[in-house]
């Protein structure tokens, strides 16, 4: 996974925490609440993942973040 995926995924969690976008069910308990939103994470990055990773891949995010690796000696 590069740096670029990681950050989406990261994004995508703090956009899901509850109380940033929405709060599902509204007025749940903290616990029911964290399970709602950990689900809704989970169904998103599932859906979106390959999407963001054609993206990213398509553009040359990718071949730009393996590059700046050093090469491995052998």
């Amino acid at each position: 996974m590069n740096v670029f995926m990681s950050l989406y995924v990261a994004l995508l969690f703090v956009v899901l925490t509850p109380g940033v976008l929405l709060r599902l069910p509204k007025n749940g308990k903290p616990l029911t609440v964290a399970i709602v939103h950990g689900l809704v994470f989970a169904v998103a990055l599932h859906f979106t993942y390959g999407v963001v990773a054609k993206m990213l891949y398509r553009e040359g995010f990718a071949d730009a973040a393996d590059a700046a690796k050093p090469a491995k000696k052998m």
